[in-house]
């Protein structure tokens, strides 16, 4: 546990370090998934469980006791499709496995050229994709540690790029009342660099000279880092059974996160759930973002400055969802939840998840 919580914090020392923003590739790894998650602003580092952990902390598929597999789809901004499809399988002693794919598909858009700035009258289309496989163990009755490995690759018209990542996390109880405390690095891997025949072209090396042939160049790009993120939790559960209010009914869930990515500023979110009688979840959750630049917001606008708590250098982001699960509900025969969320973005818009899961 101290050599885990050194090696993380040494990344996010480091990680603080630079200014950042907007230089990194694969920028659809920063959407969240699972409804669940995204309904708490995404506050679920030390709190997380099920399939949705590949992508949050994969220590949380520990905790996993059956076959698990959860479809999630997300409408984006701009019609974009996000999809998130994942399992996990016990083994035994030996721990638990799980399988991700995260997909993002942008559609098919006009191709515009310097000559036609309205369309040429052709096509393309533009998606990535993630696919990662974990393993996760309870180390001991409190501490949980995991690790995802994952291949990336962006594809744009007849260009792509690929990366491989790694993905890292730990979750610990504490002995205070069901306090537990998460920490997870996601996106850690290699960079990416564009390429493919839309880099092709033809060029005259020897303009001052009639008659030589065209030859064929290539344009050179750039290598560009995965957005590296840095994540700490903590997770407190107010009521419920075995908690500081004792209750079989109700189960008061409150989580607070703190997250640290390479390019973009540190944001705290918090994030509240309420179950009853394990059949309908309630939950909400407020994102805290920092504005690096003045910036016009909802018509206001907002000045730097460096106090966390001055509302003129944040602007809150709130998300809210509802569960359902059949676990306790003896009409139906499986046992299955379903989730759904919606959060804003602001300028952006409303943005909605819903998906599935199944145990098996």
């Amino acid at each position: 546990m101290k050599h885990l919580f050194c090696f993380f914090t040494f990344v996010f020392i480091v990680n603080g370090q630079f200014d950042n923003v907007g230089t990194s590739a694969g920028n659809f790894l920063k959407i969240g998934v699972g409804g669940r998650a995204t309904s708490m602003a995404g506050a679920v580092t030390a709190d997380t469980r099920g399939p949705s952990s590949l992508y949050w902390n994969p220590a949380g598929i520990a905790n996993t006791k059956e076959t698990e597999i959860m479809i999630n789809q997300g409408n984006w901004i701009l019609d974009f499709k996000h999809n998130f499809l994942a399992a996990v399988f016990p083994v035994g002693q030996l721990g638990n496995i799980g399988i991700s794919i995260n997909s993002l598909d942008m559609g098919t858009m006009d191709r515009t050229t310097e000559r036609s700035p309205d369309g040429d009258g052709t096509t393309f289309s533009a998606s990535n994709i993630a696919i990662g496989v974990a393993y996760s163990k309870k180390i001991s009755d409190r501490f949980n540690a995991g690790i995802k490995c994952k291949v990336i690759q962006e594809n744009i018209s007849f260009t792509s790029a690929t990366a491989l990542a790694l993905d890292a996390g730990s979750l610990y109880l504490s002995r205070f009342s069901g306090l537990k405390i998460g920490m997870s690095i996601t996106n850690f891997g290699t960079k990416m660099k564009l390429s493919g025949t839309d880099q092709k072209i033809d060029i005259d090396p020897y303009e001052d000279i009639d008659g030589n042939p065209d030859v064929v160049a290539n344009l050179r790009t750039e290598e560009w880092p995965l957005p590296m993120i840095f994540r700490l939790g903590l997770s407190f559960q107010l009521t419920g059974e075995g908690s500081v209010i004792n209750s079989k009914t109700v189960t008061n869930t409150v989580n607070l996160d703190y997250c640290d990515s390479r390019d973009l500023n540190p944001y705290v979110s918090i994030g509240v759930e309420l179950k009853i009688r394990k059949l309908i979840y309630f939950r909400t959750g407020l994102k805290r973002d920092f504005l690096r630049y003045s910036e016009s917001v909802d018509n206001k606008t907002l000045e730097k400055t460096n106090g966390f708590f001055d509302t003129g250098s944040y602007v809150n982001r709130m998300s809210w969802g509802v569960g359902l699960s059949s676990e306790n509900f003896k009409y139906i025969p499986y046992n299955f939840s379903i989730d759904y969320s919606a959060s804003d973005l602001g300028t952006l818009g409303i943005t909605s998840q819903i998906g599935m899961t199944f145990k098996i």
